[in-house]
């Protein structure tokens, strides 16, 4: 059964020359690709309260955060609003390995249990391999455990973007906390090592760095401290107790590619 994947790259309309260098790099190829349109504000469904976010996230949101958060999920509700089945979603300051992005636009992620697969991150993460050799000899799965920061690249299912619209409405974090959060919204946060993209450096696009939050109560601080500590035990019985060992089946580092052999069988 052929598999319907988007690309979509979010990306300011006002940002003429992103566009121009991006569209440069992947036009040409036979990909299904367009420019998805960013936010700089808070829009309905969504809604942001500073001090709700402050007791989660210790601070308000700058406004380049909201306008990332925004831009994400629009393009979730977009997907799931949509006729593909699955949907690879770019920023527009990232250099990609167009070779491995077209495989994966061949590849049925829910057929492997995988609803969420995300291709860069900014910090050190803790992963375990869970398939060697899934893309190439030299590309493999991995699944993270606890802290994943960056949304510059990711591959949704339209069950996990649903997943994420339906539970997420609420601005309470950055948007690559919420992705992070897989004890709570129950996509586990797969990966590719090495990276298919890496981040150019550049300064934000949408806006400055400007925090709401001037102070935090002595109360505020208190309800985040407990809501922590809940949240940590809630993380740690999941990686112990429901997280499967070998999701795929067992894996060693010989033979052909994972998902060629999985098309032939």
């Amino acid at each position: 059964m052929t598999v319907e994947t988007a690309i979509r790259i979010i990306s300011l309309e006002e940002s003429k020359d992103r566009r121009t260098v991006f569209s440069q790099h992947v036009s040409g190829l036979g990909l299904d690709w367009s420019f998805f349109p960013a936010y700089k504000d808070v829009v309905p469904p969504l809604g942001y309260n500073d001090r709700d976010v402050t007791r989660r996230f210790g601070r308000g949101l700058f406004s380049p955060e909201i306008g990332a958060y925004v831009s994400h999920y629009k393009c979730w509700e977009w997907l799931v609003n949509s006729e593909y089945d699955q949907a690879i979603i770019l920023e527009d300051d990232v250099l990609v390995d167009w070779p491995a992005i077209t495989q994966l636009t061949q590849c049925n992620l829910s057929s492997y249990g995988i609803e969420l697969l995300r291709m860069f991150a900014t910090h050190p993460i803790k992963s375990k391999i869970i398939m060697y050799r899934f893309l190439s000899p030299h590309c493999h799965l991995v699944r993270t455990i606890g802290m994943y920061l960056g949304m510059q690249g990711y591959m949704l299912t339209k069950a996990g973007a649903r997943r994420f619209v339906e539970k997420y409405p609420n601005i309470t974090s950055p948007i690559d906390l919420v992705m992070t959060r897989y004890w709570e919204h129950k996509l586990e946060n797969y990966s590719l090592f090495p990276f298919p993209i890496i981040e150019q450096y550049g300064p934000s696009v949408i806006g400055p760095r400007d925090s709401v939050t001037k102070t935090i109560s002595l109360l505020d601080r208190a309800i985040r401290f407990c809501w922590r500590i809940r949240d940590r035990a809630k993380r740690e019985y999941f990686d112990r107790w429901t997280m499967k060992r070998w999701p795929l089946g067992p894996t060693i580092d010989v033979g052909p590619a994972f998902i060629n052999i999985a098309r032939k069988s």
